[in-house]
């Protein structure tokens, strides 16, 4: 079975040895490489192929040129428009792997035949609570399974660490929605709902390096709205699929990222203006009233709470949403706080 790994290159420099040569020390035989060099201004290109003169595998490797920088999303669409491999593989050129990070996954996939394989990762570099893979190892045999752990965040979003077939990536057009920051919430909300198996290796096969001054940790305005037109894609997506607005999962995943992204929104930005901006868009976008989803879905009492907000008055909404994501997030790290405390983290 062939897997294609796809890198993105730009501005890796410091990188993308490191990264290319965890590719091309796979114990995985059967692989094809793809650098896709997204217009890089650095000498990023010029590191990645002077490993490749010295390297015995570098028949295995493609090298794909944009005309111009057209970002992440654009990147990946190309490797995935080009790839040959039964399975696709995405990894980031600050990133690396160990070397039997394919082996693993492909292995997992030969034996159980789905749609994609999550492995567990690291996180190197600048220390930072990543959402952690909370699944044992095994199968998730339907899509309800792999929709309710996703809605229930236990699984990682990020693309990265995946190995997904390339005939089920193909079939349900799911490519990278280009020109947004924050693409892989999408992306794998996405994967979620049309995936009807996944399989869960719990062993480490990913290095997930933070860089200090990345756009995780201090995210521009641009990254702000990117959240804001995310939940418009996803409400778009969702709005298209009566299948879709009828699952109680989709419903919960939904729900909580608007949650989760207005906290955000809330945390980085202090313009009054651009805060009830974005909450006036969360508000809007809304396929089901509070009161039905509570009798139809059953969402549980936080997401019950959550969105009261949308009962009341929009002012007064406002004020009420910002005040539960508020003390939402105080209460988690409070938790977090505690576990560390006493010794379970």
């Amino acid at each position: 079975m062939k897997v294609s790994i796809i890198i993105p290159v730009y501005n890796v420099s410091k990188y993308i040895e490191r990264c290319l040569k965890s590719a091309l020390d796979q114990t995985w035989k059967d692989l094809e490489i793809i650098l896709v060099d997204d217009c890089t201004p650095d000498d990023s290109m010029d590191i990645a192929r002077s490993v490749l003169e010295t390297s015995s595998r570098s028949n295995m490797v493609t090298i794909l040129k944009h005309e111009k920088n057209r970002g992440l999303s654009a990147a990946r669409n190309t490797g995935i428009r080009q790839a040959k491999g039964d399975y696709l593989y995405f990894l980031d050129s600050d990133d690396y792997l160990p070397v039997n990070s394919i082996e693993l996954l492909a292995d997992a996939a030969i034996r159980h035949n789905v749609d994609f394989v999550i492995g567990e990762f690291a996180v190197v570099g600048t220390f930072r609570k990543i959402p952690p893979l909370l699944l044992n190892t095994g199968l998730l045999y339907d899509n309800k399974a792999v929709l309710s752990t996703f809605s229930k965040a236990q699984w990682p979003v990020m693309a990265c660490n995946k190995l997904v077939s390339s005939s089920f990536l193909l079939k349900e057009n799911l490519f990278f929605k280009e020109g947004l920051l924050h693409e892989d919430d999408l992306w794998s909300f996405m994967v979620a709902c049309k995936a009807c198996s996944a399989y869960v290796v719990k062993r480490e096969t990913y290095f997930y390096y933070l860089q200090p001054d990345s756009i995780t940790g201090q995210p521009s305005i641009k990254n702000l709205e990117s959240r804001i037109r995310i939940i418009e894609c996803l409400f778009e997506y969702i709005s298209l699929s009566p299948k879709l607005k009828e699952d109680p999962c989709v419903y919960t995943a939904f729900e909580t990222l608007k949650a989760k992204y207005f906290d955000r929104i809330l945390y980085f930005s202090k313009d009054m203006e651009f805060q009830y901006a974005a909450y006036d868009s969360f508000r809007t976008l809304t396929y089901i009233s509070p009161i039905k989803a509570l009798l139809v879905f059953n969402p549980g009492v936080k997401l019950c709470f959550c969105n009261i907000h949308k009962l009341l008055p929009e002012k007064l909404g406002f004020v009420y949403f910002k005040a539960f994501v508020y003390v939402s997030y105080k209460l988690l790290i409070v938790s977090i706080k505690l576990r560390q405390w006493s010794g379970r983290e």
